[in-house]
């Protein structure tokens, strides 16, 4: 629930900033759905989580490379304690992500299209590449690797013979300029420090190569209208962005903006129903029942709400 005006305009010092470096940031909410009250730098307006105690998944430990790839770290434990989270919270059903995968091929193959417009081949970076549906499908046209934080997902990738890293982007230490493309599709997101991650990739991406960012949108009707209910309040989401507040974090990262635009997504009834359930668990509930009765449960959706936005943008 919004907190009362009185508390919303207390300023709360708080962790740094990590967009500008301040420790000023308002309350805007408190949801259980989040790790820590949701923030709102007052000099840059960059929507923040303050974790109580901040997990440690800043890639410092040294690691060692084995058919895992990069293995352990508290990076893979911070992954799995959230998932568990989403679980207890009932955010995800297993059963019905598990049955969606030929939804996140049909995505994958429309992001390669899109980003196609930019680039066509090359070598491609996918930080956040989960169990690999979008590597696989790059690989038509790229030399792909990727890096995933979650280990069972990472397994997963490497079991369809595709090259991906389970770790943190920091601990593979790529070399410089070696890079085309880099992809984060709602990946930014999740991470201990944006800016740090814009910075290594900086290094790593050619110059003239390209950054893409897919991430929720904060500054849209929704999370005005909905406030703690939003869709895009879950456990692992530590950082919210406006275009403007993207801006901000590409310029200072070293990239141009070329483009960005609001887009959507698509996915099955039964995943749509699915998602459903986080406003309302009753009509979550019945939408499915309707779905299987009526034989629509794989029946292909296009939403487009307007709270994701994807940008692409080019290393200075």
């Amino acid at each position: 629930m919004l907190l009362k005006q009185q508390e919303r305009d207390k300023a709360h010092d708080c962790q740094t900033c990590d967009l500008c470096g301040d420790r000023n940031a308002q309350l805007i909410l408190v949801s259980h759905r989040l790790d820590g009250p949701l923030m709102r730098c007052q000099t840059c307006l960059l929507y923040f989580v303050a974790y109580p105690s901040d997990p440690e998944t800043t890639d410092v430990a040294p690691r060692t490379n084995g058919p895992e790839g990069l293995s352990g770290g508290s990076a893979v434990l911070e992954m799995e304690r959230l998932a568990q989270r989403a679980l207890e919270l009932e955010l995800v059903e297993p059963a019905v992500e598990e049955s969606e995968r030929p939804w996140r091929e049909l995505a994958a193959r429309e992001r390669i299209g899109d980003l196609s417009r930019f680039i066509g081949g090359g070598r491609l970076l996918e930080l956040g590449s989960s169990t690999g549906e979008l590597l696989e499908v790059a690989r038509e046209r790229f030399e792909t690797i990727g890096v995933e934080a979650d280990l069972a997902c990472s397994r997963v990738a490497r079991e369809r013979g595709l090259v991906c890293l389970n770790g943190t982007l920091a601990e593979a230490h790529f070399a410089a300029d070696c890079f085309d493309v880099a992809v984060l599709y709602h990946t930014i997101e999740h991470l201990p420090s944006p800016q740090k991650t814009l910075l290594e990739l900086h290094r790593i991406i050619r110059p003239g190569g390209w950054l893409v960012l897919e991430t929720p949108n904060i500054g849209t009707m929704w999370f005005r209208l909905l406030g703690a209910r939003w869709r895009q309040l879950i456990p692992d989401h530590r950082y919210f962005f406006t275009p403007q507040t993207l801006v901000r974090l590409c310029g200072q990262g070293g990239f141009e903006i070329r483009e960005m635009r609001s887009v959507g997504k698509a996915m099955s009834f039964r995943l749509f129903a699915s998602r459903v359930s986080r406003y309302h668990r009753t009509l979550g509930r019945v939408l499915l029942g309707i779905g299987r009765s009526a034989g629509i449960e794989d029946r292909t959706l296009r939403l487009r709400l307007g709270d994701v936005v994807r940008l692409y943008a080019v290393r200075k």
